[in-house]
């Protein structure tokens, strides 16, 4: 019965018995054999079939019969021991369990297997001779393993049988062979010999040049095979899918999925096929086309679940990631060693260890403590909560995870590598020694990821010379080594040696990699060496670094801070809005005063919801800090609402700087009072703002309540405090607190404190004890501070000759202070000393700006006002007289910085701003005015009469103080 089987006939996925049941009615002897499945086979032993029945010796069909149901059942030990245990072996037997070993592996057994068979038998003629379908197992396996070798020398036998014993899968098999090998051109050229290709030729030529990289030839294979009809089948939808997801070609996947559901593999027809196409839509990070595929899917596999999860971690979707992995655990219960490596990856990129503990208690009841690369990610998220998260009490978990490992030759790079990551984080020099000694003693300390570690170690540890030591060690250092001794030369602040082992790397021909490159340009960055990072970002440019993100983040730092800001800026379009680093972009906007650039780089961060730290978020409020920006302030603080960024105590403490450098006290006050928590910062920003605009008793109380509260009081506090003291005239207490802020706070007196007493003894008239405590206590005389601060009392109370004092100061310690000599011109003129005056030197013009409908509006000193304007100045002077003003022109000091005007005192910058505001803004609407000198007192008893009918409030914010005209009165108090 046994000549009915041939080696054609054998095909792994359909048992034998169910062929051959019409010829062999002896099978029901073995009504076992009906009820055979892969699960229950295990089940099976060898003397279910060797009963003795009637035929005391069971003929050889039923060895091959049973030898095949093992190979298919994938028992390949039992299947070998069942052929070693054979009396007679034909070439059934031969192929049988050769393509088991094929199908199944381990593929070196074929081969052997192959060997051997082609040596049995004792002479020519009872010597087995292989048919077409052996040599297409054999050529199968030296594919798999890449025997390239023995392929060719198969293909040799093949071609001395004959163009006639080559058969089309014999033809397929060398396609497959040779593509597997990489060897494309011998796999078209055997190709191109094919007759009539059928869907297995062209099938086996598509996989290989997808394999082998070569995805766009693959693709016009597949529209060749279009073009002429050939039926396409599953496999082949397969591989244009793993192509278009290599080339990340959206809209060509999307039609070929189009052309897939019209010849008819709809959507859960073929799960093979689904989960391919989840795989491609999530590498083309078409995250909606990937759930759609997955949640019409009819029946979901583990590789399903698999692949909708690595997809959500591919693209940065955690949290997502998250929520299908406890759905997954909900409706299947388990999963494998794939899911939980990227559920443990997703885990680490979101800093969660108390989700990372739960998935660590699972693995250990599940017994995936024996998977080496599980393992590997549990240490590895571990490391990676505790590098950027405080979790002192976790710090040894790492230690405890290592002790646990089933080492192996294959991982213990990894885990050494790993723990020695985790003594740089935590500076453990003395485990770090340890895990070198054990790199020493299991001879893996030549591994390039060990040796990178070890530098990377011994520089976080602040040992960079034992990182040079092992670095020196290494023969031939590659990309990776010398990357992680720059960047470790760099962190310890070598910096001139990390410059310079990158030019003996660049020397050395060492291609430099992001980490290189951005370590180097740090250097650069600290050593203020602008022309060599310039240099650097030519060789960016050259070797086409230029749009990673990583590396123009770090050059936009290095031309913000050695270079104009806007060089910076013109990097940018290199890569997306949504990776630029906006912080180091307003940061530097900020420093150059730039805040016109501020606020157009937030219109960009709204359109592309860029990141943004809290410190920026106080920064943009910062720029947002003058009345005329009052309307850009409060469009900047609706947005960070929207986006829950207010909730940092850093952001609100920029919120009420901006509301106090707008004028607006009340809202500084709300802002203040319905924040949650209110950092010190806070404390000091809202006691600066209440003194600013002068209400010191409030910023006394506030004061107060702040130390009742044991929050930190720093020097800018302290100066606000002397300031109220100062504008309350309580000197005592502001002297007070200057003699004792050093014992009770800490803080050394600056001048800046000093100028503050000095102010309040100017301002109590307390000339004599001014003089003492100049004399006495102030310890750097030659600090325009102190001078300054005299001068500006001097103004306040009239005293000319304290006044000239103060200014003979601030002209010996710089004789061109141009305010200095035009104001002791005044002074000299007021004490009768005409031909002193004539050797002054003037000013230049000033302005003052308005806004109004989101523009800004300035008026310079030297120009002439519109027509509207000059009316509208005529119109309010015409009423002021009508009320009985009277000019007040006793305020020669205050009147110092402005032009001389001939009228009524309405023709200053101020002046015109308020008149344009007047005509411009809605009635009622507060009029907003910033000033670039000090306000004159001729303008500033003008604005308080205004004030009287104007119906409006009146804000002006000159270079001293601010001034709020309310009902005839300045906040001021006529003092500044």
């Amino acid at each position: 019965m046994h000549f009915l089987l041939t080696c054609s006939s054998i095909i792994p996925s359909s048992p034998p018995f169910l062929l051959l049941q019409s010829h062999t009615p002896k099978l029901t002897h073995f009504p076992q054999l009906n009820h055979i499945t892969p699960h229950n086979s295990q089940h099976l032993k060898l003397t279910h079939f060797l009963k003795p029945h009637a035929n005391p010796k069971p003929p050889l069909f039923y060895f091959n019969l049973h030898l095949q149901l093992y190979i298919n059942a994938g028992f390949m030990q039992e299947a070998r021991d069942l052929f070693d245990s054979m009396p007679e072996r034909t070439l059934i037997s031969w192929t049988i369990l050769m393509s088991g070993y094929a199908k199944h592996g381990p593929s070196a057994e074929a081969l052997a297997l192959f060997k051997e068979m082609l040596s049995s038998g004792d002479n020519h003629k009872t010597r087995l001779r292989p048919d077409s379908y052996v040599y297409a197992v054999v050529l199968r396996s030296c594919g798999e393993m890449r025997e390239l070798g023995f392929g060719k020398g198969v293909h040799g036998q093949v071609l001395k049988k004959g163009e006639a014993f080559l058969d089309g899968f014999l033809e397929n098999s060398l396609v497959n062979m040779y593509s597997s090998c990489g060897q494309l051109e011998d796999a078209v050229l055997i190709f191109d010999g094919i007759e009539k290709p059928g869907l297995v030729a062209w099938s086996s030529m598509l996989s290989a040049y997808v394999k082998n990289g070569f995805e766009k030839e693959g693709l016009s294979v597949f529209l060749d095979m279009v073009s002429k009809g050939i039926k396409l089948d599953a496999f082949v939808f397969s591989m244009v899918i793993k192509a278009c997801s290599n080339l990340e070609e959206l809209n060509l996947g999307i039609q070929v999925h189009g052309l897939m559901v019209k010849k008819g593999f709809e959507k859960g027809s073929c799960l093979f096929l689904d989960n391919s196409l989840m795989d491609f839509y999530a590498k083309c990070k078409d995250l909606r086309g990937l759930r759609n595929v997955f949640d019409q899917l009819y029946e979901k596999d583990l590789v399903s679940w698999n692949t909708l999860i690595m997809g959500y971690v591919h693209n940065f979707y955690y949290f997502e990631a998250l929520r299908s992995f406890r759905v997954l655990m909900h409706d299947i219960c388990y999963c494998d060693d794939f899911t939980i490596t990227s559920i443990l990856k997703a885990i680490s990129s979101l800093h969660d260890m108390g989700y990372g503990r739960q998935v660590h208690g699972y693995i250990v009841r599940t017994g995936f403590v024996s998977n080496s690369y599980v393992m590997c990610s549990l240490l590895d998220m571990y490391i990676e909560c505790i590098e950027h998260e405080s979790w002192e009490q976790w710090e040894k978990v790492p230690l405890k995870v290592y002790a646990g490992l089933e080492r192996g030759e294959a991982n213990e790079c990894i885990i050494i590598a790993s723990m020695l990551k985790w003594c740089s984080l935590l500076s453990n020099l003395d485990a770090g020694k340890v895990f070198h000694s054990l790199a020493s003693k299991l001879a893996v300390d030549s591994d390039p990821y060990v040796i990178s570690a070890l530098i990377d170690m011994y520089s976080k540890c602040g040992v960079p010379d034992a990182a040079l030591r092992v670095f020196e060690r290494v023969e031939n250092p590659g990309t990776v080594t010398w990357s992680a001794l720059i960047s470790g030369l760099s962190w310890n602040g070598w910096f001139v040696e990390a410059l310079t082992c990158f030019n003996k790397m660049q020397l050395n021909g060492i291609e430099a990699n992001e980490f290189t490159l951005t370590s180097v340009i740090l250097a650069c960055v600290a050593l203020g060496d602008l022309r060599k990072g310039r240099e650097l970002h030519c060789k960016i440019l050259k070797t086409c670094y230029e749009s990673n993100v990583s590396i123009v983040n770090m050059l936009i730092n290095l031309y913000s801070q050695l270079s104009d800001h806007r060089q910076a800026l013109k990097i940018c379009s290199l890569v997306s809005d949504a990776e630029i680093s906006w912080n180091l972009l307003i940061q530097a906007s900020l420093k150059a005063n730039d805040y016109e650039m501020i606020h157009k780089l937030l219109r960009r961060i709204q359109s592309c919801f860029g990141y943004l730290e809290p410190i920026s978020v106080c920064d943009i409020f910062r720029s947002c800090s003058s009345p005329v920006l009052l309307n850009m302030g409060m469009q900047a603080q609706a947005y960070m609402t929207k986006r829950g960024l207010l909730s940092h105590p850093t952001s609100g403490n920029g919120l009420i700087q901006m509301y106090s450098g707008c004028g607006q006290i009340a809202e500084a006050d709300l802002v203040f009072e319905s924040m949650p928590e209110k950092s010190s910062l806070c404390w000091t920003s809202i006691i600066s703002a209440k003194v600013e605009h002068g209400h010191p008793s409030e910023a006394l109380t506030l004061f107060n309540e702040m130390r009742r509260r044991n929050k930190l009081v720093d020097s800018s506090t302290l100066k606000s405090i002397l300031k109220a003291c100062s504008q309350m005239g309580r000197v005592d207490k502001a002297h007070s607190l200057l003699m004792s802020m050093e014992v009770v706070y800490g803080v050394k007196p600056s001048e800046e404190h000093y100028s503050c007493v000095i102010e309040a003894f100017t301002r109590a008239g307390m000339l004599e004890e001014l003089e003492n405590f100049v004399d006495e206590v102030v310890v750097d005389k030659n600090d325009t501070k102190i001078w300054n601060t005299l001068l500006s009392s001097a103004r306040v109370i009239g005293n000319m000759d304290m006044a000239k004092f103060a200014l003979e100061k601030l002209l010996e310690i710089d004789p061109n202070d141009c305010f200095a000599n035009l104001m002791l011109g005044k002074v000299l003129v007021m004490l009768g000393k005409w031909k002193d005056a004539s050797k002054t030197k003037t000013l230049g013009p000033n302005s003052s700006c308005i806004e109004v409908q989101n523009k800004i509006f300035e008026f310079v000193s030297d120009q002439k006002p519109s027509e509207d304007v000059f009316y509208k100045l005529a119109e309010i002077e015409r009423e002021m007289e009508e009320l009985g003003y009277v000019e007040d022109r006793n305020h020669l000091l205050h009147d110092a910085e402005e032009e001389e005007y001939d009228g009524a005192g309405l023709g200053h910058t101020e002046m015109k701003a308020i008149a344009f505001g007047l005509l411009s803004l809605p009635h009622r609407t507060p009029v907003r005015v910033i000033k670039s000198v000090r306000m004159c007192g001729t303008c500033h008893h003008a604005c308080k009469f205004m004030s009287t009918f104007v119906d409006r409030e009146l804000v002006v914010k000159d270079n001293c103080t601010f001034h709020h005209f309310r009902d005839g009165k300045c906040s001021c108090r006529d003092s500044w």
